[in-house]
């Protein structure tokens, strides 16, 4: 759920709420103060019968009958039946005047004249409560609705003044790359908060780009300075390996030949090095359309003689197949997962190859245990890997899908069948 509507629905739930709690409390507040004012009305009248009374020594008016707008009943009760004080009720009474039972607030009091005590009882009309509750909830729902419409145009005002520059800059965090050189731009709302956020953000990828720039300039630069004394070494120790006198001592050939493996490894491991470099600095930018199966097929040829040496058998489902892809790369992810396949396969194992517009699937037999994605593809992962392999070539094929937007995976079956998968973008046929 968006931010937005998280602030809608909590106030909407919180206006309702209040309209709840406002229809209760208004009711009792205008209950209150419409009894207060009758009750004062009631209060005033029993002050002038007693004024009247007490000068007269009588009512003035006769037993039952009516007044506009209150209504005066009298009736005489023994002593014992004085009140201490006023009463006041609750009632409704007929009215003759809308024809229609009328809610009246009634006050009972006594006086006494000539001798004798009277229970009057003055009744006053008031306003029918359900009337009072129906124009209250009325009014109520008529706030509640224009609150609701509120509630919509200030969604818009903030989608429009807020969240549309921070559903731009969301985009742009999305869409930025680190490896791809570019300056990240973002707007500001001209609000405190989110400025400061923006800045934040700013200054983290400053650094993280800074750290980049350094780690890829060292990357490049070590394996560049690596070349030359490589170089060296490996040609010296082609001389050792020609001088009869060392090689003729056993311990002293094995020794040169455990150096120039090593070397031999340390050579690949810095061409792998600097290849992930280029890749990771765009340096293969230019694309063009490559005929994949093609150039699969080309390689299953140049291939055999591997093949046969390890008597793997080849199944393949080749169908035609073109990508908007840089052609070296498109040689070097062929070349590594089919290097992959064979360096990790078994004596007499199998190679599974399938090839259509929308995905390569390559498979082999192998007996090592499953690796979770996360290290398989991750630089020098040392599980399980050939003593001849510098652990770099899945890397290297995740680099390549990571920039032509592929997405690369692997799954390995409990028949001992390693199989990755590479799905291509739609857009990379219609580029």
């Amino acid at each position: 759920m968006s931010l937005i509507k998280l602030i809608r629905k909590y106030l909407l739930i919180s206006i309702l709420i209040v309209l709840f709690i406002g229809c209760i409390s208004h009711f009792l507040i205008f209950r209150f103060f419409i009894h207060y004012s009758s009750d004062q009305m009631l209060l005033d009248q029993k002050v002038r019968i007693e004024n009247y009374v007490a000068q007269n020594d009588t009512l003035p008016l006769a037993s039952t009958i009516v007044l506009r707008p209150a209504r005066i009943e009298v009736k005489e009760i023994e002593e014992t039946q004085i009140f201490p004080k006023e009463i006041f009720k609750d009632t409704t009474m007929y009215s003759e005047e809308t024809g229609i039972l009328t809610p009246y607030r009634q006050l009972y009091f006594t006086v006494s004249y000539k001798g004798r005590h009277h229970l009057i009882n003055l009744n006053q009309p008031t306003v029918i409560p359900n009337d009072l509750f129906y124009a209250i909830v009325s009014s109520l729902l008529i706030l509640m609705i224009l609150f609701v419409l509120f509630t919509y145009v200030i969604e818009y005002l903030l989608k429009k003044n807020i969240w549309k520059p921070l559903n731009y800059n969301l985009q742009k965090l999305h869409e930025y790359d680190l490896k791809a050189n570019t300056t990240l731009e973002l707007k500001n709302p001209d609000i405190k908060e989110f400025d400061e956020i923006n800045d934040v953000i700013m200054r983290m990828v400053d650094k993280i780009n800074e750290d980049y720039e350094n780690s890829r300039f060292f990357t490049e630069d070590a394996s560049h300075e690596m070349q030359t004394p490589l170089a060296i070494i490996k040609s010296k120790m082609e001389l050792l390996t020609q001088n009869p006198l060392l090689m003729e001592n056993d311990e002293s050939a094995k020794s040169i030949q455990a150096i120039s493996r090593a070397v031999s490894r340390l050579s690949r491991l810095n061409t792998s090095l600097l290849l992930i470099t280029k890749i990771n600095n765009n340096q293969y930018e230019k694309k063009e359309y490559v005929q994949l199966d093609k150039s699969l097929k080309l390689y299953l040829v140049d291939l055999e003689e591997l093949f046969e040496a390890k008597k793997l058998t080849v199944k393949t489902d080749i169908n035609p197949c073109m990508l908007y892809i840089n052609a070296s790369l498109a040689e070097i992810l062929l070349s590594n997962l089919l290097s992959n396949a064979i360096r990790h396969n078994l004596t007499n194992g199998q190679i599974g190859l399938s090839l259509n517009q929308t995905q390569f699937i390559i498979s082999n037999t192998s007996n090592d245990k499953a690796k979770s994605s996360a290290n398989l593809f991750n630089r020098m992962s040392f599980h399980n890997r050939a003593e001849d392999s510098v652990g770099l070539g899945l890397n290297i094929v995740k680099s390549i899908c990571d920039k032509n937007n592929f997405v690369v995976d692997y799954a390995y079956t409990e028949n001992h069948i390693f199989s990755i998968k590479v799905v291509f973008e739609k857009i990379n046929y219609n580029a």
